[in-house]
């Protein structure tokens, strides 16, 4: 059984708009109207902060400059525990230094005021799609990171040599103990994780990013 989620399985993203400018945070909230999205209004960080936990996806159009925890601090604090939300920025002080900076660590555009009404328009649709995607990745990744959490250290150790591409008979050897035993450990990691075999757990560890430490560890 694969993990894999797919986007229809995971609600619309929520659209927030978090911008100390109210006259700026309702033309975002007409403009997006318009369209048929209703946009969350958050007139700070710590606004935003009180209204999202990172349990469902969500695009945030995000102004850099605001008094108190700024656009870029929020984005790290947001990268902390919500790596999946989809951050579209907007300056009226945006430079290519700053632009750069913020997509590097994970922003999907960077849009100067005044901004084309359009290309707002195309950047949340886009950014809306593109955070069920990343959220419904997100959701695959923490399965199969728990799944991976449940095995023992010795089944976890086992795991990491499968992954390395050894065969029973290797890791047998290496481990010093019978390839039945080998078997026997392989067939419980199949059970608790409910794969179809452990060859499509480790597709979903590798497609995910989740990390088996080395085996060498335990």
């Amino acid at each position: 059984m694969t993990t894999a989620h797919a986007t229809g399985d995971i609600p619309e993203a929520t659209v927030y708009v978090v911008d100390d400018d109210p006259a700026l945070c309702d033309s975002v909230d007409w403009i997006l109207e318009s369209i048929g999205i209703k946009p969350v209004i958050c007139h700070s960080a710590d606004a935003f902060l009180d209204v999202y936990d990172g349990s469902m996806p969500a695009c945030i159009v995000l102004d850099v400059r605001m008094p108190g925890m700024s656009g870029t601090r929020l984005q790290e604090r947001i990268n902390e525990f919500a790596p999946h939300v989809v951050i579209i920025f907007v300056s009226a002080h945006g430079d290519i230094r700053m632009s750069v900076s913020t997509l590097q660590k994970g922003a999907m555009d960077f849009l100067e005021k005044p901004y084309d009404p359009q290309r707002l328009l195309d950047a949340v649709q886009s950014g809306a799609e593109r955070a069920r995607t990343r959220f419904a990745e997100h959701v695959s990744r923490t399965i199969v990171q728990e799944k991976l959490e449940c095995l023992t250290p010795r089944e976890r150790q086992i795991l990491a040599l499968v992954v390395e591409g050894l065969p029973s008979q290797n890791i047998a050897r290496r481990l010093g103990m019978s390839v039945k035993t080998v078997d026997v450990h392989r067939a419980r990691i199949k059970s608790k994780t409910d794969s179809d075999s452990i060859g499509t757990f480790v597709r979903d560890l590798l497609r995910y990013g989740v990390e088996v430490p080395d085996a060498d560890r335990y």
